[in-house]
């Protein structure tokens, strides 16, 4: 159910039937010695596909920029700015729209997406497009926090987590044999504002970790995670599709 392998006529078999589509979309940007610059990404489109083929759902090519401005600091992050994000967003709804898509989804894995991808809706939404919009984070969604908890109690953190580095390191472990396994200082004291600047940024957390202990993720933690964020997810998407269209 990969939209990047059907034709078109494919494409509108399909809408015969369904109208609903996934879009995974994450970030590419550093996630501090210990993760991929791609975990966003990669966690968003796993759980995304994953969803698709439980529920039978079409799911579109992912979109692996995001809205990381203040992972700039980092090299090899590449960010949109909020603007282009929110053009992006309602580019990609657009075209879905014209074709007759009206419940598209954004699979998400990463924070900075949430606030221009809902004012991307809501600008949609101003110019009265019809059909629903929702994007879906999984790593906020509360059973996964919930296993996040038992197996890291306070060591999740918020970014470069063990959770996302678990996940990626059951999907692509080749990735992992250059990367640092020692342990180091949890930084959860720190008391910072948001949004930061770059500098600000990496002055607060100069290995790019916010109080997260990446050095904990197991590929066998991974697959749990990975489980249950598919699992909520797929609960959630299952309750879009039997809304009533306004």
């Amino acid at each position: 159910m990969l939209l990047e392998n059907l034709s078109y006529v494919e494409v509108e078999a399909y809408l015969v039937e369904k109208d609903t589509i996934l879009i995974p979309v994450g970030s590419t940007e550093q996630h501090s010695p210990y993760g991929l610059m791609g975990t966003d990404f990669i966690t968003a489109e796993a759980v995304a596909r994953e969803v698709g083929k439980r529920l039978d759902v079409l799911v579109a090519p992912t979109l692996s920029y995001g809205m990381s401005q203040h992972h700039l600091g980092f090299k090899g992050t590449i960010s949109l700015s909020p603007e282009t994000t929110v053009a992006v967003v309602k580019d990609i709804v657009n075209s879905l729209l014209l074709h007759g898509f009206r419940r598209i989804v954004f699979v998400n894995g990463h924070g900075g997406n949430e606030e221009p991808i809902k004012t991307a809706f809501a600008s949609l939404k101003q110019e009265n497009k019809k059909g629903i919009f929702q994007v879906i984070s999984w790593f906020w969604l509360p059973e996964v926090q919930e296993v996040e908890r038992d197996i890291f109690e306070d060591k999740n953190g918020y970014h470069a987590t063990p959770s996302e580095v678990s996940i990626t390191k059951l999907l692509r472990p080749e990735a992992f044999k250059t990367k640092p396994a020692e342990r180091k200082r949890l930084n959860n004291k720190i008391q910072v504002y948001f949004p930061l600047s770059p500098e600000e940024f990496k002055q607060a957390f100069p290995d790019g970790r916010v109080k997260s202990a990446p050095w904990l993720a197991k590929e066998k933690y991974g697959k749990l995670i990975l489980e249950e964020a598919v699992r909520a997810v797929s609960q959630r998407v299952r309750e879009i599709m039997k809304m009533k269209l306004l």
